[in-house]
């Protein structure tokens, strides 16, 4: 098993078997992940770093990784926790940033652009996933 900002990714060697389409279908989320990361990074003018940082930071900062928190649950169906663990963030602040952003998105100018990231990200948009629902479960 090999452990990375708070993802498993089981190999198979000694850490249990895993078929190739878990591990696949592992990595491709992974990327997907990594994408939102990059489009909010660009968005909010920050490097995709700045999401793991100890503390809250400046407040665009923490606007940024609360867009990507929610992203990552609502586009990727990523369990709180696991959120919460990638981030280095508490369940209730991962909470937090959930209902901020829906709050946000009151504002038409920022619904667009979350709605433009989420289908630059979306697995629906990728041929290769066609399965990214059950992948959350």
């Amino acid at each position: 098993m090999v452990r990375m900002r708070g993802w498993e990714y089981r190999t198979g060697l000694g850490g249990g078997r895993v078929g190739v389409h878990q591990l696949l279908t592992q990595n491709r989320l992974a990327a997907h992940l990594h994408l939102a990361e990059g489009y909010v990074s660009r968005a909010y003018c920050i490097k995709p770093i700045e999401f793991y940082l100890e503390t809250r930071g400046p407040a665009h900062i923490a606007e940024a990784r609360q867009l990507v928190m929610y992203l990552a649950h609502v586009e990727f169906g990523i369990r709180v926790s696991d959120i919460a663990r990638r981030y280095g963030r508490d369940r209730s602040t991962v909470a937090h940033a959930f209902k901020s952003i829906e709050d946000r998105r009151d504002d038409v100018g920022f619904d667009m652009m979350v709605g433009q990231i989420a289908n630059l990200i979306s697995l629906r948009q990728d041929p290769l996933f066609s399965d990214w629902r059950r992948v959350a479960s």
